[in-house]
């Protein structure tokens, strides 16, 4: 069956809207012709019953009038010959003996008039009777009068009702037929003008989907389909900016593998081969050991990216100390400081009891010096550069706040690599933890290059970069957008303030363990 449908062409949208639109036309007439039929034919009945009394009245008439002046039989014929429609009924002058004097060109048998006779039960009764018979040889209108006067029985023998109810039922299947004609050829041109209309969508969209996004696809009108078209341009516009996105993504992906792999595999090949002299050997292994982490760190990303996509990604709350996280996190990132020429500055305050500050703790670590003045109740920071943090000295002081440590470790690299990698040498990071009652805030503040309000806008969407001419640096663009997937899953909000040439500053709050800054107090005193 549904090859046949293929072979006859039934299948296309096409001759599904054409079918269906003369399906509904074809009812909506037949229904209307059941019921239009109906009120036609009693409409007519009632008119010709009417016609037929008042004819009947005259033909009586007619014969009380020969009766009483005596006219002869062949008067009496002509005469209602006169009154009579020709063609169209037949007059019937029935005596007590059953005789009858036929008047009109309807010829009918004795046998069927008796028929039709009998069965209209004409009575004796001087009241005008109208009635429809039907028979083999047609449908009758049976109108009939007893005339006592005379002793006659006037009987209408009258086919034209049906013959005007079948002229008027034929020229109303007629109508229907040129309406459904009409009907069917303006169906075809507007079957023909919508599915021409989505072919060509569809052909875009196979444009679409081989990777031609520059045809749009040309459809200017305002209905639904026109909107659709729209659409459609729309998405092959987005798609073409993801394409293009995943191209630089995959060139940049490409670069930072193979940079640091040909930097790896050059310093192990000469240490092999004894180039490089033993001496020097450590400082080149501790290259290595850094282009090493650089590609970890790429491949963690990809791997969480991957599983943010397939929604495998998850985080597991725990209390942990964020100051002593940011410490530690800040220690082994010192030679990465170096490395960029970039300083940086830790401060905070913690909201806590009144009384000495627990763990204060303070650091100059310009080219060595680590010994500072002591810092402000409940304070602690420090600045680093060239062996900055030899000098600091542990503190106690704990804020205790409620995440996944490793993950949100994660989001602090990230913001503190993007910040050494957009500022300019000599320039200073600044990372200030704000500790208060219910929460703690971290913020990370460059003085790079800045961003334009749209780069703010887009900087979360996965694999987007910044003006790569103006910062001139690489990258895969995938680093922030796992950072706020990252905090997203802990319920906090990350808030960016960047202008350009005068850096960016990324601010984002944890709650606080419960308890809060009274019960860190109180741990840290039960230490002491």
């Amino acid at each position: 069956m549904s090859r046949l449908a293929a072979r006859l062409g039934l299948n296309t949208i096409f001759a599904k809207v054409l079918i269906i639109s003369l399906s509904i036309l074809g009812v909506t007439f037949l229904v209307f012709n059941l019921v239009s039929t109906q009120l036609v034919r009693r409409d007519m009945f009632d008119r010709q019953q009417g016609m037929e009394g008042a004819e009947l009245r005259r033909t009586v008439k007619l014969l009380e009038t020969a009766a009483s002046e005596r006219w002869t039989e062949s008067m009496v014929s002509t005469a209602l010959k006169v009154v009579v429609p020709q063609q169209m009924k037949s007059i019937l002058v029935i005596d007590s003996t059953g005789r009858y004097m036929q008047v009109g060109d309807v010829p009918l048998p004795a046998s069927e008039i008796k028929s039709i006779i009998s069965e209209a039960n004409i009575g004796s009764s001087g009241q005008f009777r109208s009635q429809m018979i039907e028979n083999e040889s047609g449908k009758w209108i049976v109108s009939s009068q007893y005339v006592p006067s005379i002793d006659r029985y006037v009987v209408s023998l009258s086919t034209g009702f049906q013959r005007d109810f079948r002229r008027w039922q034929n020229l109303s299947w007629l109508a229907i037929a040129v309406a459904l004609a009409v009907s069917a050829v303006f169906s075809w041109l507007f079957s023909r003008y919508m599915t021409t209309r989505i072919r060509r969508m569809s052909l875009g969209a196979e444009r679409f989907a081989k990777g031609d996004f520059d045809t749009p696809i040309r459809d200017a009108s305002p209905d639904e389909l026109g909107r659709l078209a729209g659409s459609l341009n729309r998405m092959a516009v987005d798609l073409g900016a993801l394409e293009q996105t995943r191209r630089d993504f995959l060139a940049n992906v490409s670069h930072d593998l193979r940079s640091p792999l040909t930097s790896i595999h050059g310093y192990v090949e000469a240490i092999l081969d004894g180039t490089i002299p033993g001496e020097k050997a450590d400082r080149y292994l501790r290259i290595t050991q850094e282009q090493t982490v650089r590609l970890m760190k790429l491949v963690n990303d990809l791997l969480d990216m991957s599983k943010i996509e397939s929604g495998q990604f998850d985080v597991q709350p725990a209390e942990f100390d964020l100051a002593e996280t940011v410490r530690l996190l800040l220690a082994r990132m010192e030679s990465t400081f170096r490395h960029h020429g970039v300083r940086y500055e830790i401060k905070g305050r913690v909201d806590s009891e009144p009384g000495p500050a627990p763990g204060a703790w303070s650091g100059m670590g310009d080219e060595g010096a680590g010994d500072g003045p002591g810092q402000t109740q409940g304070a602690w920071s420090g600045t680093g550069n060239e062996g900055a943090g030899d000098g600091l000295a542990v503190g106690s002081g704990k804020v205790i706040v409620v995440g996944d440590a490793h993950r949100l470790e994660q989001v602090m690299v990230n913001l503190i690599q993007n910040a050494m990698a957009f500022s300019p040498q000599g320039s200073t990071v600044y990372v200030t933890l704000d500790a208060q009652e219910e929460q703690a805030c971290l913020t990370v503040r460059d003085e790079g290059i800045g961003m334009s309000p749209e780069e703010t806008e887009r900087i979360w969407e996965r694999f987007y970069k910044t003006d790569e001419a103006r910062s001139g640096r690489g990258g895969t663009g995938i680093g922030l957008s796992i950072v706020k997937h990252i905090l997203d899953a802990h319920g906090s909000r990350i808030a960016v303030r960047s202008e350009q040439g005068r850096g960016s500053s990324f601010s984002f709050c944890l709650q606080r363990a419960a308890g809060g800054a009274g019960a860190e107090a109180a741990a840290d005193e039960q230490q002491d």
